[in-house]
């Protein structure tokens, strides 16, 4: 299980043993080749790693219907997120995607599909609207505040998508 601290960019888990440890790259002893494809999601997908501190390290931005190939490793860690809304997406339903030991050293590339993980009702309506109506419409809808001013603010994020982070 994925937990954020609030105070900064490092992400922790519990592991097997019960214990919080940071979502790191641990080592780069057993080499996998990886397929990411964004063939599920109608949005732009930011791809991240987690380096050997536990920084997110911003890697590429999937188009939809598209795969990304990466060289990596078991132990090295990585995240999906909407490129607008900042959604996490998921890997059979989990956060952090780790390639499974099995794959280690095999000579051929093996796919893996980013996926929605689960949203409320609240999230999804809000998003099917976000998807299909311009701002200046949502007073139109009598909503309540809270949900007029989200829809608004996701509707904004959406129509003013920042360029992704440069690879440092």
């Amino acid at each position: 299980m994925a937990v954020n601290d609030e105070n900064s960019e490092v992400l922790y888990e519990v592991d097997e043993k019960g214990n919080r440890v940071i979502v790191r790259s641990i080592n780069s002893d057993h080499c996998v080749y990886i397929r990411f494809i964004n063939g599920l999601i109608s949005r732009p997908v930011d791809v991240w790693w987690r380096d050997f501190q536990g920084k997110k390290r911003f890697y590429v931005r999937m188009q939809p219907r598209t795969y990304f190939d990466v060289d990596t490793f078991v132990t090295h860690p990585w995240e999906f997120t909407d490129a607008a809304t900042k959604e996490n997406y998921v890997i059979h339903n989990k956060k952090i995607f780790r390639a499974p030991p099995s794959l280690a050293n095999m000579k051929h590339r093996t796919k893996w599909i980013i996926t929605v993980g689960m949203r409320t009702l609240r999230n999804t309506a809000l998003l099917v609207l976000a998807e299909r109506l311009d701002v200046t419409k949502v007073p139109e809808l009598g909503l309540p505040l809270e949900l007029s001013n989200d829809l608004t603010s996701l509707i904004d994020s959406i129509e003013n998508m920042q360029d992704p982070p440069s690879r440092t």
